[in-house]
């Protein structure tokens, strides 16, 4: 359908003012909320996304606790569960014409395996795992960044350790972000 403000082509070419854009994103943040809130599916992954707005835009983590929720222990290969989950999430953001940036962070434990493997391989492989399942819910070039960060930002700094800094971020950017960027 299409949304009051007018089909995407419009709103496109209209350049969407900042005000509007974020509008856009809180509205879809909530759309999510509401879609995890009733899908016996995601019920129990729920307490680890967490959906807020940042300055860059949108920002939807994927955050580990103590065993491993989305992913297999230790590797980049994704639960089936986090599949659907993640094709799920990726419906949702398809009706934005927003550029998407997909993020894979660590923590500080280093990653023991023969060669040279490390935590920076693992976090990128874990956002291009994440970026697959997501690709093809989306239109041609909505994601435009696939980035790993290793334990270089961690969510609880001063734990470097602790499992809730193994995370993969979705960020839905605001066009002033994307600008910023740009210039």
């Amino acid at each position: 359908g299409i949304s009051p403000e007018g089909p995407p082509s419009v709103r496109e070419k209209s350049g969407a003012d900042a005000p509007s854009d974020r509008a856009a994103l809180e509205q879809k943040a909530a759309m999510l909320e509401a879609m995890l809130d009733r899908s016996p599916e995601f019920k129990g992954l729920k307490d680890q996304i967490e959906i807020r707005m940042t300055d860059d835009g949108l920002r939807i983590e994927l955050i580990e606790k103590t065993d491993s929720l989305f992913f297999d222990s230790g590797s980049a290969v994704l639960k089936a569960e986090t599949i659907r989950l993640l094709q799920a999430i990726g419906r949702e953001l398809a009706t934005l014409r927003n550029h998407i940036v997909v993020e894979g962070h660590c923590d500080s434990r280093r990653y023991s395996t023969s060669g040279n493997y490390t935590n920076w391989e693992l976090s990128v492989d874990r956002a291009n795992a994440a970026r697959r399942a997501m690709e093809p819910e989306l239109p041609d070039g909505q994601i435009d960044g696939v980035r790993g960060y290793a334990a270089t930002r961690l969510r609880v700094p001063e734990d470097p350790l602790d499992p809730r800094n193994r995370r993969v971020s979705i960020v839905v950017r605001n066009r002033a972000a994307v600008t910023k960027t740009a210039s």
